[in-house]
């Protein structure tokens, strides 16, 4: 967690940043780790003021292209006494399904081929446990590949899926579980 619990029980705020602040958390999250510049960045703070607790996601310039469609680096930030520190770092890729486009957060090193292959799979799966599998891809997902090299764990907006590479006797990658989380 990137801020303490009593800033969740406050009131949220858009985040506005002041120029120098602003250079600050660029510099933290895309400058000094990879060379970028900062291309958006959305957050909120808990309260009103300069120094209250905050967070954002920031995106940095893309470094490659994959599939046609740019790499960002995704990066959180938090604010925490005045002082801004950056944790948690995923490439982040779009995947075409269909007429959709999934905003996808790699993480560890999980190569982007197969969490792509990993996501159109669960987007084109039909029906799992007669619920359908396309809803469940509410973005932001996560896509990480698990201790066991075998299993994907992909984690989007109230669902986590695990998905199988090891598939003796049938099409690869196949849906193993599916489960609400928060419930």
């Amino acid at each position: 967690m990137l801020f303490s619990a009593g800033a969740v029980a406050a009131e949220t705020h858009p985040l506005q940043l002041k120029t120098s602040e602003r250079a600050t958390v660029e510099r933290l999250a895309c400058q000094d780790p990879h060379g970028l510049a900062m291309q958006t960045l959305d957050g909120h703070t808990y309260g009103r003021g300069d120094s209250v607790p905050a967070v954002a996601e920031v995106h940095c310039a893309p470094h490659g292209m994959f599939k046609g469609n740019p790499v960002h680096y995704m990066v959180q930030c938090a604010r925490e006494q005045s002082e801004w520190s950056c944790h948690g770092e995923w490439n982040e890729i779009v995947v075409e399904a269909g007429e959709d486009r999934i905003p996808v957060r790699v993480e560890g090193k999980t190569s982007l081929a197969l969490s792509y292959q990993v996501v159109q799979t669960v987007a084109n799966g039909g029906r799992f446990q007669g619920y359908p599998l396309r809803k469940t891809l509410v973005p932001p997902c996560y896509v990480n590949r698990g201790a066991a090299q075998e299993f994907i764990d992909v984690k989007c907006e109230g669902w986590h899926i695990i998905v199988s590479t090891w598939c003796p006797q049938t099409e690869c990658p196949r849906v193993l579980s599916m489960s609400r989380t928060g419930d």
